[in-house]
């Protein structure tokens, strides 16, 4: 009996839940006209932003035109009154002459009527106003609440050899100097304003200089004149020198060493271009422009707007620029309070869609609880709002009426359910059955033979097409095949099974493998309605001798891993894939396994295997999985392992089936060996030379002796020029196919041709004591290989011709 708190605990589990207020129709109702409020609302601050964007921009631009232009003129009136204070210092100089007290008097008011000067220097040369005159030169400065006097050379330096005096004495207007700082200005940053002393003009030329006057302006007289203007980066003042030198600047690495010249060309400030060309030229500009480095006073990329006036005919220019924060900073105070009012706004309407909505979706909120129970199985929940006369009722009434019919084929649903798990099972014991039939892994041991065979199967549905199989004949032999239905499922392992039975009958009636799979296609080409065929690969290993032979209806190339770690598809001729028509012959390829080679069948699964990207493993890829130092079992885990790693999660499009065999042998049995030739159309100009040399460098390092060699060659050439002269069939060339075998003693030399019927043994021996001119012609050659060989026969196998020619071995090379 269950007790109370587990019956409660079901029930819980089993009660319906209210939706999540966050997925609700009320909520969704809600945010959807939130949203489009804000939405609203920010359409429109776009457009207020836009239009007063503009009308900011030019008051800010005008203002800044105001700000410039006044501190222009404030920096024009200090300047000209200092310009105008010295030239009447020059000029009542000249007239006084050489009076020492006159002329301090000069120097001392110069100082006392220009606040903005606090030094004044007057140099008049010896000799200069006459031969004998001693000259006169005196420096008078401000120096706390008093003054400072002293001559010109007691500040240490001649002034005769100094730059400034000989730029003002040799100059023809005055100049005003660059910012500088030395112990005479006692550490301030002066700039000087320099005119010559010149005797009065004659006949209109200007008089000879006999002098100079000098008066001192320190810089932060002028920083005064900047002080209105912001500190901050947003709003940047500079003052260039008449030489487009930083007198004021923000950055006082550039207030200090700096240049504008400099800054453009070398400091990455291009631009600048526009300014530094305008002051060249001494006018005023206007421009905007994106910082191209950074710097103290910018960052780079900021966008600026820059304007610059001529301080009159003073050579200065005062530059006033200013970014885009400093432009736009009063629209975004007044968008921020736009922002700001619209979220209330917002705010205010949310709550009363949110009233709103509640009346419009409670009716949708009873259905689905209604529907919650339902999804529960309780179809007799009581559905409410079935008699309203609105869409809700509409849906109520169609939901009442889809209770019944889900009720029903839920029923059938069921009754199906029970049906699939029959197929299900069915399916699997087909599976079971399929994978029964194919055999296991063995090994087989003939004398010092050793054969390991293994085979896997994975099939891409419950059952699959593809199939091997394998089986002993005559005790010293076995035959294997491999095959790959057209189809998959069901039909597919139908025709496997009739193909598995077929090949295994046609392999009991013994031959090669392509009379087995000869006889395989008559049959299974009959009453072959639903046109599905299989591809096979056929083979036959001979465990004494490691002879291999293959025939191919369609089946991929298997690969032979030799021991010393050679990879190599083998090149077996194939014809169509049996059930699709019944092939003249299947061609057999023959070559010899040596010790511890494998021979690799798979199926098209290997390699047309995909991964998430649509590409295929590739042969390849299935090179490079295969490891010729594993056994056979170990090699087929070794590349399906590898093949489902490369497709990954990607479903299999097809069945995965691998057959390998490895063959060993007692490294204390006599040597076997063979060496494989062939001779096919177009035939090269020294064809039977050719083949010779390709069975020399097979046979090489065997230690056969000589005489035997020499024998082999007589073979070979004499069979190999009959078999090109006699075999020619409407003018074509025969193909020549050439085993050469070694097992102990016997050396077998097999050759194949597809020529027109010619058994050489059965021409009549030539008579030796016959006169040579009554002989016929031919027959020698045959004659000689009769001597020459311990065994020759001759047959014909689906046409072609085989001859057989056996040698003795008398002995081996010691130093092979």
């Amino acid at each position: 009996m269950v007790s109370q708190p587990r019956k409660a605990a079901v029930l819980r589990r089993r009660a319906p839940r209210r939706v999540d207020w966050r997925h609700s129709l009320r909520t969704r109702l809600v945010l959807l006209s939130s949203i489009s409020s804000v939405l609203l609302m920010a359409a429109l601050a776009l457009v207020f932003y836009v239009a007063m964007r503009g009308l900011l921009v030019d008051t800010a631009r005008s203002d800044m035109r105001s700000l410039a232009q006044q501190t222009t003129r404030g920096l024009e009136a200090t300047l000209g009154s200092v310009q105008v204070s010295a030239q009447n210092l020059a000029a009542n100089a000249a007239g006084i002459g050489r009076e020492p007290m006159g002329l301090r008097v000069l120097l001392m008011s110069t100082l006392v009527s220009d606040p903005a000067i606090v030094g004044a220097m007057l140099i008049i040369e010896p000799g200069r106003l006459s031969p004998d005159d001693p000259g006169y030169s005196w420096y008078v400065r401000r120096s706390g609440d008093g003054t400072a006097e002293s001559s010109v050379p007691d500040l240490g330096y001649d002034y005769r050899v100094m730059p400034w005096y000989l730029r003002t004495t040799t100059a023809d207007k005055p100049w005003w100097s660059e910012p500088y700082a030395n112990a005479a200005t006692g550490g301030a940053t002066y700039i000087t304003y320099n005119l010559p002393l010149r005797r009065p003009a004659q006949d209109g030329l200007p008089g000879m200089a006999i002098g100079m006057v000098r008066v001192d302006v320190p810089v932060s007289r002028l920083s005064a004149l900047l002080g209105e203007v912001p500190a901050d980066n947003t709003l940047q003042s500079v003052l260039l020198s008449p030489e487009l030198g930083f007198v004021l600047h923000p950055d006082p690495v550039m207030r200090d060493q700096g240049t504008l010249p400099a800054l453009v060309t070398q400091g990455g400030r291009s631009d600048l271009a526009p300014l530094l060309q305008a002051l060249q030229a001494g006018q005023a500009i206007e421009f905007e422009h994106v910082t191209t480095r950074a710097s103290r006073a910018a960052a780079r990329g900021e966008k600026r707007f820059t304007l610059a006036y001529p301080v009159a005919d003073t050579g200065f220019a005062f530059t006033l620029t200013a970014s885009n924060r400093y432009v736009l900073s009063q629209l975004r105070q007044i968008t921020a309070w736009g922002v700001l009012a619209g979220l209330v706004m917002a705010l205010a309407g949310m709550a009363l869609v949110r009233r709103a909505s509640r009346l419009i979706s409670q009716p949708i909120e009873d259905l689905t609880e209604s529907a919650q129970h339902l999804a529960l199985g309780e179809f007799d929940f009581p559905l409410r709002h079935v008699n309203r006369v609105d869409e809700v009722g509409v849906m109520a009434r169609a939901f009442d009426s889809a209770r019944s019919s889900i009720k029903q084929q839920m029923e059938e649903i069921a009754d199906m359910g029970v049906a699939r798990m029959k197929i299900e099972r069915e399916f699997n014991i087909a599976r079971d059955i399929q994978l029964a039939m194919l055999p296991v892994g063995t090994e087989f041991d003939v004398g010092d033979a050793k054969v390991e065979v293994h085979g896997m199967l994975q099939p891409a549905k419950a059952v699959g097409g593809d199939f091997y199989n394998l089986f002993e004949r005559d005790g010293d032999a076995v035959w294997f095949v491999i095959g790959d239905v057209s189809d998959k499922g069901v039909p597919a392992a139908l025709f496997m099974a009739r193909t598995m039975t077929v090949l295994e009958v046609a392999a009991q009636l013994g031959g090669s493998p392509g009379r087995a799979l000869h006889e395989a296609a008559k049959h299974l080409v009959a009453n072959n309605d639903t046109c599905m065929f299989a591809t096979v690969l056929c083979g036959v290993l001979e465990l004494r001798t490691g002879a291999l032979s293959l025939a191919s209806a369609g089946h991929e190339a298997p690969v032979l891993l030799r021991a010393d770690g050679r990879r190599e598809f083998l090149p077996v001729p194939s014809e169509e894939p049996l059930g699709v028509s019944v092939a003249d012959s299947y061609p057999v390829w023959r070559g010899r396994m040596q010790p511890g080679d494998t021979l690799f069948t798979y199926t098209d699964g290997i390699t047309e295997a995909f991964d998430r990207g649509q590409e295929p493993f590739g042969t390849q890829r299935l090179l490079d999985a295969l490891d010729p130092a594993l056994g056979a079992k170990a090699q087929c885990k070794r590349v399906v392992d590898a093949v489902n790693s490369f497709a990954g999660d990607a479903p299999q499009s097809d069945d995965i089936t691998v057959f390998a065999l490895r063959f060993n042998r007692d490294a204390r049995a006599q040597e076997r060996f063979s060496v494989q030739a062939y001779l096919r159309a177009p035939l090269p100009p020294d064809a039977v030379g050719q083949l010779i040399n390709e069975v020399d460098a097979g046979l090489a390092g065997h230690g056969l002796p000589a005489t035997l060699m020499h024998d082999v060659h007589l073979v070979l050439e004499e069979v190999t020029c009959n078999v090109l002269s006699h075999g020619k069939v409407r003018g074509r060339d025969p193909a020549l196919e050439l085993l050469v075998a070694v097992d102990g003693s016997r050396l077998c030399l097999e050759f194949r041709d597809d020529g027109l019927a010619f058994d050489p043994l059965s021409q009549p021996a030539p008579d030796l004591d016959a006169d040579i001119g009554e002989r016929p012609i031919g027959g020698l050659g045959v004659h000689l290989v009769r001597q020459l060989a311990e065994e020759v026969a001759y047959s014909r196998e689906h046409h072609h011709n085989v001859l057989r020619v056996v040698l003795h071995i008398t002995h081996r090379e010691p130093n092979a």
